[in-house]
């Protein structure tokens, strides 16, 4: 049995005509009509009679057509699941992702990415970027978002932008009306830091350290927004990166800080893992965002 007579059966069976199968097939009614005869040759048993110029399906033909019908849904299934994937319609994508950028970035990107892919699903995980980086390095994730750029085995690093940090105040501050804020505005002051462990602590102090300007340095916290809760609630001033600053609406107060200490935001994929379709598809987007996104303030 070939799959093009099953096609020409099932097309007279759904049709009930030889001219509309035909029509169905994007073929003539004599190839329609040879086809049914060899399949007929083929199972040993008559499919259709005519009468008064209609064909009608024999109690076997209606048998076989169940079986038929079973085969072609399924076959129309992986079809449909292929024309999905080769849209990027269909799959799921693991993404890691550290703090910083999981504040308000990202879940819009995403957001918006499976708004215009309907079928795809998201994994969204959040870690800290040294635990990002050896995530994608183990394939546990299809990508990750990381906030500096410190290089490991088995991952590829690439730039996603680069801004200057900001100086957070809590409102009412003595410091609050000005432009910008520099080292020496900030001597004396209670400072909430990121922990001696991150690069971003270490430029911070030692910017400090250079000018011989002292702080309170009384809280040590990992995460941006945590530290601008602290902020908040009077607990001192701190500087954080542009991603969260840029979220923190008027919670704070945020303003530029010169000499301006620039952060990192990069991609990471694994040096190993080919990236899918709906990987690349998912990174051409963010890109595509990226030069949309303007300047963060």
């Amino acid at each position: 049995m070939k799959n093009r007579q099953l096609e020409a059966f099932r097309a007279v069976m759904l049709r009930h005509s030889v001219t509309s199968a035909a029509e169905m097939m994007s073929i003539t009614q004599p190839a329609v009509t040879r086809l049914i005869v060899d399949l007929e040759e083929e199972v040993g048993f008559k499919l259709f009679t005519r009468e008064k110029g209609r064909l009608f399906p024999t109690s076997d033909a209606a048998l076989l057509y169940r079986e038929v019908e079973r085969s072609f849904v399924g076959v129309e299934r992986i079809a449909h699941a292929a024309r999905q994937i080769r849209s990027v319609n269909k799959g799921a994508l693991t993404v890691c992702c550290a703090p910083a950028l999981a504040e308000g970035l990202l879940p819009a990107w995403i957001s918006e990415f499976i708004s215009l892919h309907a079928g795809v699903t998201v994994v969204f995980a959040i870690h800290g970027t040294k635990v990002v980086s050896e995530m994608v390095a183990n394939e546990q994730c299809d990508l990750g978002f990381i906030t500096y750029t410190t290089w490991q085995p088995g991952v590829k690093l690439e730039r996603l932008f680069t801004a200057p940090m900001r100086c957070i105040l809590p409102h009412g501050h003595r410091l609050a009306e000005l432009e910008c804020i520099t080292p020496e505005d900030l001597a004396g002051e209670s400072f909430i830091s990121f922990p001696k462990e991150l690069d971003t602590r270490r430029i911070i102090d030692e910017l400090f350290a250079n000018r011989q300007i002292e702080r309170q340095l009384n809280i040590e916290c990992q995460l941006s927004a945590a530290i601008a809760s602290f902020v908040s609630c009077g607990a001192g001033v701190s500087i954080i990166d542009p991603a969260v600053a840029n979220t923190l609406g008027n919670k704070v107060v945020v303003r530029p800080f010169a000499p301006e200490l620039d952060f990192e935001y990069a991609i990471v994929t694994s040096e190993r893992m080919t990236p899918s379709r709906l990987t690349k598809a998912f990174l051409a987007f963010v890109k595509n965002k990226m030069k949309l996104l303007p300047s963060l303030p």
